[in-house]
Parts: C-alpha cells; sequence; structure tokens
C-alpha cells in the first residue's frame, strides 16, 4: 500500500510518494528506499531510507495511519534531505584530565549590575554528649528523623522546613545491678546545628544536654 495519509492539506515533497512502513515494537515510522513498494505479505523487510541493505533493515509492515515528521525516524529525514549525519560524542577516557570551557556571563539586564550569591554558612556539627552522670554513652550514627503525621517537622530556632536528623544512645548493662541500662535520644537540625539530647525514662523525656545554634534566629524561614 502506497497510500499516504497526512495530518496537513499537501504531503511534504520529502515523503511523498514514498512506502511508509512501522518496524514492530517501535513507535517510529520509517521511509521506504526509492522505487521501493509493499509486497502482499503483512510482516517483511525492506530496504529504508536509513538503511539502504535491506538485509541489514528492520522488519516492517506497512503503514496507512497519519504521518507527521514528528513521527517520522530522524535518520531517514536526514538521507531524504541531503544532511549529514551528527557528529558522534567523542570518548574521553577517565584517567585523562580535561578542561572544561569557561561559561560566558551573561549580558546584565534592565541596567541591573550583576552580583556574587554568597554561599550559605555551614555551622560546625552539634556534638553528642559523651557521658552522662559520670558514666560513658555509646551513641548509634545520625539518621534522618521520622515524619509524624500533624506535626511541625522545622526548626524551631532557624525555621529550617527539616525533617532533622536523631540518634540513639545506651549507657549500662540491662543485666547489671550496679550499672543498669539507660536509653537516650538526640535531635538536631542539619542546617543551623540547634540539637537537643534526652534520657529516656518511661515515657518521658528528661533533657541533658543543648547545644545552641550560632545561626541567626528565623534564617531559613
Amino acid at each position: 500500500m502506497t497510500a499516504l495519509a497526512v495530518e496537513v492539506p499537501a504531503a511534504r515533497p520529502e515523503w511523498d510518494g514514498r512506502l511508509v512502513v512501522r518496524a514492530a515494537g517501535r513507535p517510529l515510522l520509517h521511509i521506504g528506499a526509492e522505487g521501493v513498494t509493499a509486497p502482499p505479505v503483512p510482516m517483511f523487510t525492506v530496504a529504508l531510507e536509513c538503511a539502504p541493505d535491506a538485509e541489514q533493515a528492520p522488519g516492517v509492515r506497512p503503514w496507512d495511519g497519519p504521518v507527521t515528521e514528528a513521527s517520522i525516524c530522524p535518520a531517514c529525514l536526514r538521507s531524504l534531505r541531503g544532511e549529514p549525519e551528527p557528529e558522534a560524542p567523542r570518548l574521553v577516557r577517565a584517567s585523562v584530565a580535561e578542561a572544561l570551557p569557561r561559561p560566558v556571563p551573561e549580558p546584565a539586564r534592565d541596567g541591573r549590575h550583576l552580583h556574587a550569591v554568597p554561599d550559605l554558612p555551614v555551622y560546625a556539627e552539634a556534638p553528642l554528649p559523651a557521658e552522662h552522670g559520670g558514666r560513658p554513652i555509646t551513641w548509634s550514627r545520625w539518621t534522618t528523623a521520622p515524619v509524624i503525621t500533624h506535626h511541625d517537622s522545622s526548626c524551631e530556632w532557624c525555621g529550617d522546613p527539616g525533617p532533622g536528623e536523631m540518634a540513639g544512645g545506651r549507657q549500662g548493662n540491662p543485666m547489671s545491678r550496679t550499672d543498669p541500662l539507660r536509653r537516650y535520644v538526640a535531635y538536631r537540625c542539619t542546617a543551623c546545628q540547634e540539637m537537643t539530647a534526652y534520657e529516656q525514662v518511661g515515657s518521658e523525656l528528661n533533657t541533658i544536654a543543648h547545644h545552641k545554634s550560632r545561626a541567626p534566629k528565623d534564617c531559613n524561614r
């Protein structure tokens, strides 16, 4: 079938009168090579503009649906128009250092002057208390604090939306009578490093340490 349906009143000269086919399992349409017509079998291999060797071309079937430039294989379009193939990306070995091109600064618009935006300040990580009550505390690593529904996870000091991080600590031995097991938990803001450590006593949290932030109040709101 050589009839061609298009979405514009007149067929484009690049593929007018050419066989339009579709490869199995591929969304793009292809243009048959000049002089190629549709054989009687529904599935076949013919020479295409992008693959002039029929033995290397994919299996296709005739297409009589709508055809737009966006739906046609880019390689077929380049061949019809006589356009060169795009340059292949140049591979650079990982061990070879290459200088990156310097970006060209954009000109100032509306008479405004360009100005540098300073990096956000980084504050020293809040230290966890190493001991409490004269005995050492073993802490876990900081992990992202869970988000609790209907609870504002933003930092009360700097206003960072969070969530912050938490760490768990323990002290003593559950089998010892003289050094019983005690559990601790600490919460900190990853932006301003405001941190509070607590001892867990039943369902209560008793503050044992507080690291005051050096960030300005409400600086991240």
